[in-house]
């Protein structure tokens, strides 16, 4: 992760890791996955996908195949999400009737 240079201090990174347990090479797979994500769909965002796969010492297609399951499951997540803030209902259960 050295070659990454990942500053991993901010309270939401550390959150993160420590609610998935996140190993050193899961924090390099999500990073690589997240820019090249962006480099595919955000034209002003730039990523050298060859130089990240020489980094993690990995093939392209496999950086490539991170970011295509990220991006499936992502998709697959924000459909069968609800849409919409729930009902305002009541803040307490209804009383029992004696």
């Amino acid at each position: 992760m050295d070659s990454m240079q990942l500053d991993l201090s901010n309270r939401r990174a550390m959150k993160i890791i420590r609610e998935y347990d996140l190993s050193a090479e899961e924090i390099e797979q999500l990073v690589a996955s997240a820019r090249v994500i962006l480099a595919t769909f955000d034209t002003k965002y730039r990523t050298n996908v060859t130089q990240i796969a020489d980094d993690l010492e990995k093939s392209r297609p496999t950086i490539y195949g991170w970011a295509d399951r990220a991006i499936a499951s992502t998709i697959h997540s924000l459909r069968n999400v609800r849409t919409g803030r729930p009902a305002k209902g009541r803040t307490r259960a209804p009383r029992a009737e004696l």
